[in-house]
């Protein structure tokens, strides 16, 4: 009978460690799989998965397996978006960490983790106060932690909380402690990476000018042995932004121009945009409006294809975000692969696991690249609705650019018909007249004389004006000096005195010279104006052109033609166009866009 009993409890106790190396082996299998289909990005797959693992870990009562469990699907529901879910997993995994004890270094790092996760998460949420507090939680755990590497990524991503809290002195402390680690065991990268970071806590504690730009000069030096070019770029970004905030203009302008020589920068272009819109910045400071102008339409370009609005609201945490949650992948992966390490001799019946999961997704990874086929195709069809909409645009501007250059080879085919031809004839006329009698010929003369001058300032004021003996502001006013003589009175007005016209394009200042060629001769020739007041000024970004007259107004009739030049240059300018009329006078303003 007791044999009998013996043989019963032996057989149960069999079943139930079989049981549970059973369900073991499945967890471990379900956990690989879930984490290789989230590191190719069928997120949803992986947390489908995520739920029976929970279920699995539940029935086995094990402590570290439960917080694993949560803790993973905390991982997977942060990256889809859902981050209240998120949330709720990571404190479920909290509280069942805090019953694991913390001899063994597996939990301990795995408490770390978790504390970190929570910092990083509640940080997206702009929960700055929660994640102060996990994050010190963090690094006191991993200051108990054996492995050096562990901790200098803690260290690391908890430090640009504290940065984020202004708490700079805390801030100091841990990144001088990761990149001493990272130092000592040769990792360049992330000794940079730290450096980056505690040169930004300095600038922001408000340090002097002097210990930030000792350390800044230090840490460059690290420049030439780092790969990453994000890692570079964070550091150039902050020294950027540094030099800028001392007025370093000319230093400012050299980190932008690193930054734009990195390889593989083109890749991101969001980058791009901010390094030129910032630089125009720079440039208009140093008094470089060339520049400023030429690096604002480069950074105009990149806009067409970056949602700026959006990207404007997160370029600020771009680079913080990106460490944290790069950082927070991998100690994840690595508390994965120290589980995988624990039971390498069960790999074999793994790898069939993962075969087994590999074929039983095939069919949901044909689904999901199909919806990306059809996702593609429409983002192609917008893409093409959009080219078309710019190249209706571009046709509109070039048939006015092509309408305002047929009009000035008109205008120069008009100029020289009436020197060449006209002028010609009445100088021979004039000559033949010679011969006549003394009373006649001088009558005559005098007349042809005076048809033969204003014939020729009308070829005169025909030929566009050439550009490059002078300035457009000199121009204008050797025009209206001329234009002035006798019966009214024409004043211009050019501010800043100083300002540097020479910056103008040849073009852009042609449209603007023939502007005001039209707006003063309709007020001389059609609305009887005694005074006409012309201004040029600076209001940058914009250059503003105001034409103003007493004269008695012009009706639409008469001014059509003049009035239609007039519109279609300030279109080729992209200006906006503003014109008034009544009997107590006229004026004509046009804002022409420089610098946006």
């Amino acid at each position: 009978m007791k044999n009998k009993i013996r043989v019963l409890l032996l057989a149960a106790l069999s079943a139930f460690i079989s049981a549970q190396a059973k369900t073991t082996q499945e967890l471990e299998q379900l956990t690989f799989a879930a984490d290789s289909l989230y590191s190719l990005g069928q997120i949803d797959a992986a947390l489908a998965i995520s739920e029976k693992i929970i279920r699995l870990a539940e029935q086995t009562g094990d402590e570290a397996a439960i917080t694993s469990s949560y803790t993973s699907q905390g991982v997977y529901l942060r990256s889809s978006g859902r981050i209240e879910e998120a949330v709720k997993a990571y404190d479920t995994a909290l509280k069942h960490a805090r019953q694991l004890p913390q001899d063994s270094q597996e939990n301990l790092e795995a408490l770390t983790t978790l504390y970190n996760n929570l910092a990083t998460l509640h940080l997206d949420m702009k929960n700055a106060e929660r994640a102060g507090k996990y994050a010190e939680e963090a690094v006191k755990l991993a200051e108990k932690c054996e492995d050096k590497d562990f901790r200098s990524q803690i260290f690391a991503v908890c430090s640009s909380i504290f940065i984020k809290q202004e708490k700079f002195s805390l801030a100091k402390t841990y990144l001088t402690k990761a990149a001493a680690i990272a130092h000592d065991s040769g990792q360049t990268d992330a000794e940079l990476s730290s450096r980056s970071y505690y040169l930004l806590a300095l600038f922001r504690s408000g340090a002097s000018s002097d210990e930030i730009n000792t350390y800044m000069d230090e840490t460059q030096k690290l420049t030439q042995k780092v790969q990453s070019t994000m890692t570079l770029v964070v550091f150039y970004q902050i020294q950027f932004i540094i030099r800028q905030a001392q007025k370093d203009y000319a230093g400012a302008i050299e980190t932008a121009g690193n930054i734009l020589h990195l390889p593989n920068i083109g890749d991101y272009p969001f980058l791009l945009y901010d390094i030129y819109n910032n630089l125009h910045l720079t440039y208009k400071e140093t008094g470089n409006y060339k520049m400023a102008y030429g690096t604002l339409l480069k950074a105009k370009e990149l806009s067409d294809s970056l949602f700026v609005d959006e990207k404007s609201r997160q370029l600020e945490e771009l680079s913080e975000k990106y460490e944290s949650q790069k950082k927070e992948l991998e100690l994840q992966q690595l508390n994965e692969k120290r589980t995988q390490e624990r039971h390498v001799m069960q790999g074999w019946i793994i790898g069939l696991a993962f075969i087994l999961t590999i074929a039983v997704s095939a069919g949901i990874y044909l689904l999901q690249r199909q919806k990306l086929k059809l996702e593609r195709q429409k983002r192609k069809a917008k893409e093409q609705e959009k080219q078309f909409e710019q190249l209706q645009r571009s046709t509109e501007l070039q048939m006015t650019h092509d309408y305002l250059e047929q009009l000035e080879e008109e205008r120069s085919r008009l100029a020289k018909e009436l020197h060449d031809g006209i002028c010609n004839d009445l100088l021979a006329l004039e000559m033949k007249i010679q011969s006549e009698s003394e009373n006649t010929k001088n009558e005559w003369t005098e007349n042809l004389k005076h048809t033969r001058e204003n014939i020729r300032k009308v070829s005169h004021a025909l030929l566009p004006p050439t550009f490059q003996a002078a300035t457009i502001d000199q121009i204008l006013r050797s025009y209206l000096n001329d234009l002035s003589a006798g019966r009214c009175r024409i004043s211009l007005i050019t501010l800043p005195e100083d300002a540097d016209w020479s910056v103008l394009p040849d073009e852009m200042a042609l449209n603007i010279y023939r502007i005001i060629q039209e707006a003063t001769g309709n007020a001389l020739k059609h609305a009887s104006a005694s005074v006409i007041e012309v201004s040029l000024k600076w209001e940058l970004p914009d250059l503003v052109l105001n034409v103003t007259d007493n004269g008695k107004g012009i009706s639409e009739g008469r001014k059509a033609t003049g009035l239609r030049s007039i519109k279609e240059r300030a279109k080729d300018l992209k200006a906006k166009l503003h014109i008034q009329t009544s009997e107590a006078g006229s004026s004509v303003e046009v804002t022409i866009p420089i610098f946006r």
